[in-house]
């Protein structure tokens, strides 16, 4: 079934799986004080256990970096950056690794490359940029794979305790902006009850809306990202080279603008918020929040009941007959038929009352089957009517 997932899902699925492995790793042995999300990977930074040390002392306590790589199989090919590697001179970064994960379930392997390792065993790419290390199937030697994982802890302990005062610090120094996850169910339950808002669904609107602002972190990280390493490059003419990466964000004002086009108003959505605010909050207050939402349960299960036991074609026609008591929303009679274009009834709008159909069409939004659009739009309308004839809209009232 995996084979069928969307790339972005897959990339998303194994990075949750490499980070929750190397998290679990690490917990046995060190303290996880923070992690972030980049598109390079996952970094774990991680400090020896100790109480002897703070933060705020003269020399605060030694970290380390752990970066988490997930391989879907042996030809994956993923990048470390030089930079996060070694120092301005070249010098492999004492506490800096790279734990790759292989595998699933029993066939799970791990493999822990030092920085010096790294350098000695990993080539550079000379077309990436910024420089990177090139985290292929040479970085799955069999020497590297952790067979003891007491050892591999010790190894990175030790690498703790080995490094000076700057390599520490050095990790402290580094580019990196997080990239952060989220789905349709990162948001307050409150946003989530399913009133049919006339604008759209809160969750997926509030998804889309973040998408285009994550559109813009991605942007600027490509143009920091070049910054930085013209900050800290020593040879002026890469640097000059360099600059060719950053022409091709400048416009014709010799600017660099983000987010041109965007909206960061989101007036639709704060309209949409604003009547979803405003529904559940009178249904709350009128005790019928559980009774409503129970109708649409109710309204829901028979449409797709009726689609289970009816096929539909295209150009039928999925029909809701619905008989409530306007006071308290209890159901009295509820009904779901199909029928051809010239069967169907009368549309009922009343208090109490309310008859609608729509037509299976040949749209249908990308991913949502013909007849599941039907239902949603069916369900949709019978159940906007419902609220809105009960708390009709203050500013049409």
């Amino acid at each position: 079934m995996e084979e069928s997932w969307p790339t972005w899902l897959k990339v998303m699925e194994n990075g949750s799986v490499g980070e929750a492995r190397t998290r679990s790793f690490l917990i046995d042995r060190f303290w996880v004080l923070e992690r972030s999300v980049d598109t390079d990977g996952a970094d774990f930074l991680i400090q020896r256990r100790t109480t002897t040390q703070r933060f705020t002392d003269k020399v605060p306590p030694r970290v380390g970096v752990v970066q988490a790589k997930f391989f879907q199989d042996r030809r994956t090919t993923h990048y470390i950056p030089k930079n996060y590697v070694v120092d301005a001179d070249g010098n492999p970064l004492e506490g800096f690794f790279a734990l790759l994960h292989v595998g699933k379930e029993d066939q799970g392997e791990m493999y822990l490359l030092s920085a010096s390792r790294i350098v000695a065993t990993l080539s550079l790419s000379s077309t990436r940029s910024p420089e990177s290390y090139i985290v292929g199937a040479a970085a799955l030697d069999d020497a590297l794979r952790i067979k003891s994982r007491k050892l591999a802890l010790d190894q990175i302990e030790h690498s703790l305790k080995s490094q000076t005062y700057v390599q520490s610090a050095a990790f402290f120094d580094r580019l990196n902006i997080p990239f952060r996850r989220f789905t349709e169910d990162d948001i307050d339950f409150p946003w989530t009850l399913p009133l049919p808002n006339p604008v759209a669904q809160i969750p997926k609107m509030f998804v889309d809306q973040k998408e285009t602002l994550r559109k813009i972190v991605f942007e600027m990280e490509e143009v920091l990202g070049t910054i930085d390493v013209i900050l800290t490059e020593k040879d002026p003419r890469k640097a000059v080279d360099l600059l060719h990466d950053l022409r091709l964000h400048v416009d014709g004002y010799g600017n660099i603008p983000f987010g041109r086009g965007t909206d960061f108003y989101w007036d639709d959505f704060s309209g949409a918020l604003d009547t979803h605010d405003r529904w559940r909050q009178n249904l709350q207050a009128d005790g019928l929040l559980e009774p409503y939402m129970l109708m649409g349960e109710k309204l829901r299960e028979a449409l797709s009941n009726h689609v289970a036991s009816n096929a539909l074609s295209v150009g039928d026609f999925l029909q809701a007959y619905l008989e409530y008591d306007p006071a308290n929303l209890a159901i009295k009679q509820l009904s779901v038929t199909s029928c051809k274009v010239g069967e169907k009834d009368a549309e009922i709008k009343a208090p109490g009352k309310v008859r609608m159909a729509r037509d299976v069409s040949d749209w249908a939004p990308r991913k949502v089957k013909l007849v599941d659009y039907t239902i949603e739009n069916v369900w949709w309308n019978v159940m906007r009517y419902v609220i809105e004839v009960r708390y009709p809209d203050p500013d049409y009232a």
